[in-house]
């Protein structure tokens, strides 16, 4: 007896065999027909006030030509991008900082031996221009756009800490001071 409803199982089926069919039938192989060539002349343009008869096309099969005469192709010349000229910064002044006379910081060197202390000095440069190289002894610390840059160094025991701090500057300035700071955690 038929309750007028389609049942889902029945559904899926038709759905499978619809995909089945419309793949199968998308991959079936179809003649290639032969191809002709047309040749399309132009009727002669006659002026008249009257319209024209629409042109007349004949079409006469003929060969391909046995080499064909390539078709000059237009050559893209890439724009030059411009290139950017080099500038000196502009110094803001004489380049210049004052030499420490003690520690910003100091505390345990983290995972250090005994007695060896992690020593921070932070620099009030002036003048110049940025970015700044600063060199403490002969090692460079870093090179920064900030004016207030820091040294982190590795002291130890009770001697004084006697280095030289050289600064240079974008500008081609370069300036070198000598420090004497007796270690602060021995007094």
């Amino acid at each position: 007896m038929s309750t007028g409803r389609i049942n889902s199982s029945s559904l899926m089926g038709l759905a499978l065999a619809m995909l089945i069919g419309s793949l199968l039938a998308c991959n079936a192989p179809t003649p290639t027909p032969p191809y002709l060539f047309l040749t399309i002349t132009p009727a002669p343009t006659v002026l008249t006030s009257s319209p024209l008869p629409p042109p007349t096309e004949t079409a006469t099969p003929t060969q391909p030509a046995a080499t064909a005469t390539p078709t000059p192709t237009e050559t893209i010349t890439p724009t030059p991008t411009p290139t950017p000229t080099p500038t000196r910064p502009v110094s803001t002044g004489p380049l210049d900082f004052p030499a420490p006379t003690a520690l910003d910081h100091w505390r345990p060197w983290p995972g250090g031996e005994p007695g060896e202390m992690e020593a921070t000095i932070i620099l009030r440069i002036t003048g110049g221009a940025p970015p700044y190289t600063v060199y403490h002894d002969l090692e460079r610390v870093t090179t920064t756009w900030e004016n207030t840059p820091k040294i982190v160094f590795k002291a130890r025991g009770c001697d004084a800490m006697v280095h030289t701090i050289t600064v240079t500057s974008a500008d081609g300035q370069s300036v070198a001071r000598k420090y004497w700071i007796p270690a602060p955690w021995c007094e």
